[in-house]
């Protein structure tokens, strides 16, 4: 294996100047990315691709590309957002009482999840007449080519495979084989830059708190420490009685979970105390 130090290099390189660090990722799935760059540049260690991506700037953006996670869909794992459908989001509404609802989607990609959630939302206030002030939803990235494309709305039909047909005549209309994301939901979602393990709020959000955070399939990346780094700031912008949504591979470690309540086994959403 590669000496650690050309890797740390390259790495470091990233953070100087894209403010991203990797450091405290899984090394492995780092690895495993860059190699996929070292293919496709023909270069023969991290010690050439780092004297590469220094030479050539725009590789830079290529090599971000394949570190960050963008794999996701509308109603990705259908059961937790049946759950939220149900159970949670009725709740917050009716709590509210018609004050300002604010939802963050942490690493939220090509901004599935959080337009998934705008849905949901939308439905509910359709067929309940369940209608707060204000609804504010961010989706927020590392990957600004993402959030570029989150902010178009535009999705192949392999992105909608789990929508319901319902959803999807209501709320999208097709465009050059493609669907697009009905404008009355894309005013729903802001979206924007954010490293989430900088453990702070986005501040296009201006709140330090909000009523559910979506953190699904982004801790899984990270080293323990800071997996529980970014726990407990996640955490902590939660209002008691908000919810914190995980992905289905992440758990909640001991030291956390009794200020936390799961609300539905096998759900990774957690009801905070």
């Amino acid at each position: 294996m590669e000496p650690d130090y050309n890797l740390n290099e390259l790495l470091e390189y990233v953070k100087e100047q894209r403010a991203i660090d990797f450091s405290a990722y899984r090394m492995s799935t780092i690895r495993r990315r860059l190699n996929i760059r070292l293919s496709a540049t023909g270069m023969s260690d991290y010690a050439a691709y780092y004297r590469y991506v220094t030479e050539n700037p725009a590789e830079l953006d290529d090599l971000i590309d394949s570190l960050t996670i963008k794999v996701s869909c509308f109603f990705r794992n259908p059961f937790v957002f049946e759950a939220l459908h149900e159970f949670v989001l009725p709740e917050l509404l009716n709590a509210l009482n018609g004050d300002e609802l604010r939802i963050w989607c942490a690493g939220c990609a090509r901004g599935e999840e959080p337009y998934s959630v705008a849905i949901l939302l939308k439905e509910l206030m359709r067929k309940e007449g369940l209608c707060p002030r204000k609804i504010f939803i961010i989706g927020t990235d590392i990957d600004r080519e993402a959030l570029d494309d989150a902010a178009k709305g535009l999705y192949s039909a392999e992105s909608l495979s789990e929508i319901k047909k319902g959803y999807l005549n209501r709320y999208f209309t097709v465009k050059n084989g493609l669907y697009m994301v009905s404008d009355e939901i894309k005013s729903m979602v802001t979206f924007a830059y954010h490293d989430v393990t900088t453990v702070s709020t986005p501040k296009e959000g201006v709140f330090s708190d909000y009523h559910m955070i979506l953190c699904r399939n982004v801790l899984i990346y990270f080293e323990r420490e800071l997996y529980e780094k970014v726990l407990r700031g996640i955490s902590g912008f939660i209002l008691k009685g908000g919810y914190l949504v995980m992905g289905e591979a992440e758990h909640m470690p001991s030291e956390f979970i009794k200020g936390f309540e799961e609300v539905l086994t096998r759900t990774k959403i957690f009801w905070k105390k």
